[in-house]
């Protein structure tokens, strides 16, 4: 029993610990975030086009409906100067980038059953989850696409 306990308790740990090895940067021609000015510097977006680029220094804020996986589309997301240890953390960030969606999702359907959102809000919350689903699949093909074209050590 304390080992299921134990084992319950690291679980709680892991998954509340904040994801301090990369974050992504929605680099758009009108403007981008003061954190992530440095990485969207070399990024020249055309007119009202985004570009989302990785700040590997950064960290990534996930919360109730807050996730990097929204709002963006990771179809031309560039790692090529990336490296084994950026890209763990890449990997990190969209695993639990996608719990958080995953979360969102249930929460809104939860929300829905006991009457907190109506049915506009349940098809625009489910919208946002199966874009973010698809941008998680996105980012995972260039991670594997990098990792593969990066020398072992």
């Amino acid at each position: 029993m304390r080992i299921f306990l134990g084992l319950a308790g690291l679980g709680l740990l892991l998954t509340s610990a904040p994801v301090n090895a990369a974050s992504l940067c929605n680099c758009c021609a009108t403007g981008v975030a003061e954190n992530c000015s440095t990485v969207c510097a070399p990024a020249k977006p055309d007119p009202g086009q985004c570009i989302a680029r990785m700040n590997y220094a950064g960290e990534a804020v996930i919360a109730d409906g807050e996730n990097p996986l929204y709002g963006i589309s990771l179809l031309g997301l560039d790692l090529d100067n990336a490296m084994r240890p950026e890209l763990e953390g890449v990997r990190r960030l969209l695993e639990a980038s996608r719990r958080g969606a995953e979360k969102d999702r249930k929460n809104s359907e939860r929300d829905f059953r006991t009457g907190k959102i109506d049915d506009a809000a349940l098809v625009v919350n489910t919208k946002r989850y199966e874009d973010a689903i698809v941008n998680y699949y996105l980012g995972l093909r260039a991670y594997r696409d990098r990792l593969a074209a990066v020398p072992k050590k």
